[in-house]
């Protein structure tokens, strides 16, 4: 949000937390949550979780990631077309999405299988949603220092 704001670094948190409407922000979240369970209840019909996401292009696999707050590792700034010569990443990508998605499955279940439109009004899968990259941060750290 401070980039395309041109302001100054020291400026920016500065200008973000003074101006900028607490229910601009919200929605942006909300919007971001609702954009994330409809893609993985999409994905998850699709069968996408059975084929281990092997349906999907790389770029797709990126985008899925990034959006989720998944690890994308090399491939965040996306410089070249082709987005993995070798395909290591890309199967490491698939991996996690996948485990993702088997998660979100689980969640949908638990709060009722529910149609895509009544899933996306839940408050506790938006609470999940965009709580989960901190939760992963957090796990990784652990794991690291253990």
């Amino acid at each position: 949000l401070a980039a395309p704001l041109l302001l100054p670094s020291s400026l920016s948190p500065l200008f973000l937390q003074t101006c900028l409407p607490s229910r601009y922000l919200q929605s942006k979240l909300t919007t971001l949550a609702e954009d994330i369970i409809m893609d993985d209840a999409a994905l998850i019909e699709e069968g996408q979780l059975d084929i281990k996401c092997g349906g999907m292009t790389e770029e797709e696999i990126l985008d899925a990631c990034w959006m989720r707050g998944l690890p994308v590792g090399r491939f965040a700034t996306r410089t070249i077309s082709k987005v993995d010569e070798g395909g290591e990443n890309v199967q490491t990508m698939r991996s996690i999405l996948t485990n993702h998605l088997q998660m979100m499955q689980y969640a949908h279940r638990s709060v009722g299988n529910h149609s895509r439109s009544e899933l996306v009004r839940d408050e506790a899968l938006h609470l999940l949603i965009l709580h989960l990259p901190a939760i992963r941060h957090q796990l990784m750290m652990q794991q690291k220092h253990s």
